[in-house]
């Protein structure tokens, strides 16, 4: 068996680390969205302009059976370095997996890091039950459960019409009048794009995240438009919806859900929503959601469900998923190993 790093244009191996993909969630999650290969394709030519990734495969007799991808902030948290390991069902315990860890230590140890980390998903509650096959694969390694964050899946209309109207007006009548209420699909608006970096370069601050050492990184301008960039060449269609304060003009809550653009997708994924510390209390982020959710079903109407995922701490978020009809499918587990001198 050779490990390989995989060149973007070697279309055979990418093929084959898609099917290996797809043949791991079908074994292991195939209640979650599939894997897109569209986007998955194109995000190999596109990295993230604010992390350095890494790709390889585990190749025999030219048949890809395992797949590593790697990333590795290169802005700020240079200590930090996370990874995604997918073994094809059919060649599983035959060492496959650990041979493809001890590249990414070996990796991460030659550009800096210390500290790395590696998911993978658990039984939460009443949720799906799912193997402990990842979570004792990691500790048997030296990781240690860092965070946790529960998914939930949410229909497109699984509030009732009268239900929906009802908690929107309510959290309009909290607003008040003091928030200007924007929406958008796709790129941001120019005129936004300098606030909206200001409010995203408040999420590390304000998330939480469990044991893991991360430092909030400043985004800017043009690191925001890179990104976007990125979700365009991937093909991922972003629909914002904001609450930008009357008094300054700055925006001081958010929330976003991303979907494929390719017409029969049926699963969109919620990214982060957040509310200033400042302007909390007025429910603007259960208003934000339901105008986003509204915008969603007018713009996409093949899209069934949204994903979510939060840590299991964070009741305040986990609060309005509920009311707006999230139902738990299972958790992840975040795993964390430090790294020897």
């Amino acid at each position: 068996m050779e490990i390989i790093e995989l060149d973007p244009a070697d279309g055979d191996l990418v093929s084959g680390a898609f099917d290996v993909m797809r043949a791991t969630h079908a074994a292991d999650h195939p209640e979650s969205p599939a894997p897109h290969r569209a986007a998955f394709i194109k995000g190999l030519s596109y990295p993230p302009p604010d992390e350095d990734e890494a790709h390889f495969v585990a190749v025999e007799d030219g048949q890809v059976l395992a797949q590593l991808g790697i990333g590795m902030p290169n802005r700020a948290n240079l200590h930090f370095a996370w990874a995604w390991i997918n073994v094809h069902p059919d060649h599983r315990r035959k060492g496959i997996g650990t041979a493809l860890l001890d590249h990414f230590i070996a990796h991460a140890r030659e550009h800096g890091r210390t500290e790395i980390t590696l998911d993978t998903h658990m039984t939460w509650e009443d949720g799906i039950e799912r193997s402990k096959a990842g979570q004792l694969f990691l500790e048997k390694h030296g990781f240690k459960l860092a965070l946790t964050v529960i998914n939930r899946r949410c229909a497109v209309d699984a509030l009732g019409t009268d239900t929906e109207q009802a908690l929107l007006e309510k959290a309009q009548a909290a607003a008040g009048d003091e928030y200007e209420i924007i929406s958008w699909v796709g790129r941001t608006p120019a005129e936004l794009v300098e606030t909206m970096a200001r409010i995203d370069s408040t999420i590390l601050a304000e998330v939480p995240l469990g044991d893991l050492d991360l430092e909030p990184e400043t985004i800017d301008v043009e690191l925001r438009n890179a990104k976007a960039d990125r979700t365009e060449a991937m093909g991922i269609v972003p629909i914002h919806t904001v609450a930008r304060y009357r008094l300054s003009g700055e925006v001081v809550a958010n929330t976003a859900v991303f979907v494929h653009d390719d017409g029969e997708f049926p699963d969109a994924y919620q990214g982060i929503t957040i509310v200033d510390k400042n302007h909390r209390g007025h429910r603007l982020g259960l208003l934000l959601k339901i105008v986003n959710l509204r915008l969603l079903r007018e713009n996409f109407p093949h899209v069934r469900a949204i994903w979510t995922d939060n840590a299991d701490v964070n009741a305040p978020m986990i609060d309005i998923n509920v009311t707006l009809g999230y139902e738990i499918v299972d958790a992840g587990g975040e795993f964390l190993r430090k790294l020897e001198a």
